[in-house]
């Protein structure tokens, strides 16, 4: 009986982390900073329902399935709402509040979310800033994070400021990884594999040599070759 239910816990374990992918893969794409109070609280909810049924093997699998499933159910239905409901959003996660503006500390903001002058410090030092004089705005967001908008003269000269007209920039696309081609970035080109391999060999590589290359907008290939095929 013990050895079944040996060879039983890998099994189970797998189809929780199965469970616990998909659940989350369904409540979207979103970073732990990103994540409300109320998304981090259902997100520990769905973590503590899945090592439920991993300590006691006693309970069934298809509980914790219902009862994650329910989780995320209920959590897309609340998302559904704040979409359509600026008030429903509003009583759910609360609102943005200003700490400082134009410079000046609302210490009676900073009371009511308790939120203190070493926390605030603390963040705005992490974003570059020494200077509460500097900053036009502090906003701190339902998530947590506190976005920072310094004033016209402390923000660093961009090239709108001196009327210089600039090219966008375009992302490189990666043609070898790992010393694997990528065919996506080859069909995009409208080239061959053959065309790499030749481009390559110009350049003294193979594309074994290679752990990463791109190619960007203008048809420029940058290598990275692999550190046991550099002198």
């Amino acid at each position: 009986m013990a050895t079944e239910a040996l060879w039983q816990f890998p099994i189970r374990v797998l189809a929780l982390y199965l469970m616990v992918m998909v659940a989350l893969r369904v409540m979207g794409k979103r970073e732990i900073g990103q994540l409300s109070v109320f998304d981090f609280v259902v997100s520990v909810m769905i973590a503590e329902l899945s090592t439920l049924p991993m300590e006691n093997a006693d309970v069934p699998l298809y509980q914790a399935a219902i009862a994650i499933g329910s989780l995320v159910l209920f959590q897309i239905v609340v998302a559904i709402l704040q979409i359509k409901s600026h008030r429903f959003r509003h009583l759910v996660d609360g609102e943005p509040t200003i700490l400082i503006e134009h410079g000046q500390v609302k210490d009676r903001a900073m009371r009511r979310m308790r939120y203190s002058m070493h926390d605030l410090l603390t963040q705005l030092r992490e974003k570059g800033i020494s200077n509460i004089a500097d900053v036009e705005f502090a906003v701190l967001e339902t998530s947590g994070q506190l976005s920072v908008f310094p004033k016209a003269e402390a923000r660093p000269v961009s090239a709108r400021d001196i009327s210089l007209r600039v090219t966008p920039e375009v992302i490189p696309m990666p043609l070898v990884i790992d010393g694997r081609v990528v065919q996506k970035t080859l069909r995009i080109l409208q080239r061959d594999e053959a065309w790499l391999r030749d481009e390559l060999r110009r350049r003294g590589y193979t594309i074994s040599e290679i752990f990463y290359a791109t190619v960007d907008a203008n048809g420029a290939i940058w290598i990275d070759p692999r550190d046991d095929t550099q002198s």
